[in-house]
């Protein structure tokens, strides 16, 4: 293999290149494009005898874990990264590889960087820090139906705010909201949404003031349920983190039986455009497609929203379109004999900690 040497200029035009060797590095220039959206360029000179590059990142301090976000033919001098990382003090470390693998013989040429764009990680870790319920609600239903939600927060040492955004109306500064400080004690509230001065159908921001990397997840019990002379009827929510709902995957319910009635809904954390599907089990289908605001509430039962009847083993598929959405798609069944009201929403796993968001993307450089 040949070893490294600079190809000269001629008195028409100079070009520079790096041939494949031993020991064989290069520089790897980061350029930013859009700091608040984290995007960067990564570009790189030719490899003289490499066929191709591979590029890499990793969210630690020395590559013993990577994830190969793209390999491109030589040719390709420079490809965009989207980084989404909410820890504001840690960025994203980048590897390209120059190699020819259909050579026995070849030697890899590495270029590596790293990038922290703070602004980007500031506007994601306020997206981020805070734990959602989805559906919370102190309101009259059919059938006399007196729903209620309960909200247990703690024990735990936090100080932040509860936040009750309603369905229906674009989320401002002046939602209904209360503080909470903690200290190892636990606050509860029989009924959420009336403790915050509101009524209605809506949603539940938990957020913790501080912005700290390794924050503790306060535990968060919560109760939909109706309230009847006999007792209450109703079932736990599972809180959600954004984390979890970012690129959110097809959301699908079969429709139950016809003691059920069925409702559909959408909390957004980003805009969000979002197509809703009727999958007939007679045969069929009818779709409707909307645009969400930021921190949106929707819910409507679902016969009403597609204008037709929602029969059972029919299907209701909700699906996201954009890179860059969170949200939170879910369903309900109650129980038209006893109101009792039974949530559907994605699972966050189990944690200590408040997670971040490390994710990055690919795609051809803008020129």
């Amino acid at each position: 293999m040949r070893s490294i040497r600079v190809l000269a200029a001629t008195a028409l035009f100079a070009f520079v290149g790096l041939p494949l060797a031993a020991s064989c590095t290069f520089p790897l220039t980061v350029t930013v494009i859009d700091a608040q959206n984290g995007i960067v360029r990564l570009s790189w000179q030719t490899v003289f005898g490499a066929k191709q590059y591979e590029i890499q990142s990793t969210f630690d301090d020395n590559f013993s874990n990577t994830k190969t976000l793209d390999t491109v033919p030589f040719g390709t001098n420079e490809i965009a990264v989207t980084q989404k990382v909410s820890n504001l003090n840690s960025g994203v470390g980048y590897r390209v590889i120059a190699s020819d693998p259909t050579n026995p013989r070849d030697i890899q040429c590495v270029g590596t960087t790293r990038v922290t764009l703070s602004g980007s990680a500031f506007q994601l870790v306020r997206l981020v820090r805070r734990t959602i319920i989805p559906v919370v609600g102190s309101t009259r239903g059919l059938n006399g139906a007196q729903f209620k939600t309960s909200l247990r927060l703690g024990p735990g040492t936090q100080s932040g705010k509860i936040t009750f955004h309603p369905a229906g109306q674009v989320a401002s500064a002046t939602d209904p909201s209360i503080p909470y400080d903690l200290h190892g004690e636990k606050v509860e509230y029989d009924d959420i949404v009336a403790a915050l001065g509101a009524s209605g159908i809506g949603s539940l921001d938990i957020t913790p003031i501080s912005f700290a990397s390794g924050l503790d997840l306060l535990p968060v019990e919560v109760r939909l349920f109706n309230e009847a002379p006999g007792g209450t009827f109703g079932g736990f929510e599972a809180p959600v983190q954004p984390v979890d709902v970012f690129r959110p995957a097809d959301w699908k319910l079969y429709v139950p039986a016809s003691r059920f009635r069925v409702n559909i809904g959408v909390r957004t954390i980003t805009f969000a455009h979002v197509t809703f599907f009727h999958i007939k089990a007679a045969g069929g289908q009818s779709q409707k497609s909307f645009d969400f605001p930021p921190d949106y509430v929707f819910m409507q039962a679902a016969d009403q929203f597609f204008g037709e009847p929602v029969m059972p083993d029919d299907t209701i598929l909700i699906h996201f379109s954009g890179d860059d959405t969170f949200a939170i798609p879910f369903h309900t069944f109650t129980d038209n004999s006893t109101n009792d009201p039974e949530i559907f929403t994605p699972q966050s796993p189990s944690r200590i900690f408040y997670p971040e968001l490390q994710f990055v993307s690919v795609a051809p450089a803008a020129p």
